[in-house]
């Protein structure tokens, strides 16, 4: 007698050992509407060798009995969708991880470089506190006003000079801010419309972005939309 055989796609894994979920769609037969609706059924599925992926197309046969539940073992991995994701979702956390790397070098190295802009400008502040302390507008100060683009020293440089280092702040706070704004509200924008999320994915080379889980998908749409701005 020939062993009852089903096609479906692995919905679970590594819950159980050497067990998965298949997710099995078959056509029933509806009296009451007099049509054909589709019927989905899940079978908790023996899996030897443990190969199979979540994700993973494949086909199933009837056994013996091995647990109270479990009445069918893997034959087949028909696509190996699942496994290939799998890989794509290694690499795309090794990905991630040297990308926040890297921008955590960036940071820093933004860092020093502000904390090196800041010892020069209050060191120059300094040697301006002792010209006019002295009352004297020393030759060697003319690097400072090439710098600053000051003509002559007053009482009012210091501030002039510690204003020009607050606006510089404001408008980078204000730059980042809007720069956030906008790659959030455009993320948000793709995760909404699934059809052109997956279409930009799938423009960086990103193969099924459908089979994505969103937390993926949305930090892939994030960098992506990021290198476009």
């Amino acid at each position: 007698m020939a062993r009852q055989n089903f096609v479906g796609l692995v919905v679970s894994q590594g819950k159980m050992q050497k067990t998965v979920k298949v997710r099995v769609e078959t056509k029933v037969f509806n009296k009451r509407i007099n049509k054909e609706l589709f019927h989905r059924k899940d079978y908790l599925v023996h899996d030897e060798q443990g190969v199979s992926r979540e994700g993973d197309l494949v086909r199933i046969e009837a056994t013996r009995p091995l647990s109270r539940r479990k009445f069918f073992s893997v034959a087949e991995i028909l696509k190996n969708k699942g496994q290939q994701f799998a890989l794509f979702e290694s690499q795309a956390k090794t990905q991630v991880m040297q990308e926040e790397a890297q921008k955590t070098r960036d940071f820093l190295d933004r860092r020093r470089a502000h904390e090196a802009d800041e010892s020069v400008l209050l060191a120059d502040v300094r040697t301006i506190q002792q010209a006019l302390a002295q009352g004297q507008d020393a030759e060697e100060l003319s690097e400072i006003k090439a710098r600053y683009g000051i003509e002559h020293f007053t009482p009012d440089t210091l501030k002039q000079l510690l204003q020009l280092d607050v606006l510089a702040l404001e408008q980078s706070v204000v730059a980042q801010k809007s720069k956030i704004d906008t790659v959030q509200a455009r993320v948000s924008e793709l995760l909404q419309n699934e059809q052109d999320g997956d279409l930009l994915l799938r423009q960086y080379g990103v193969e099924d972005p459908q089979m994505l889980k969103s937390n993926i998908k949305k930090n892939l749409l994030r960098k992506y939309v990021m290198q476009e701005l």
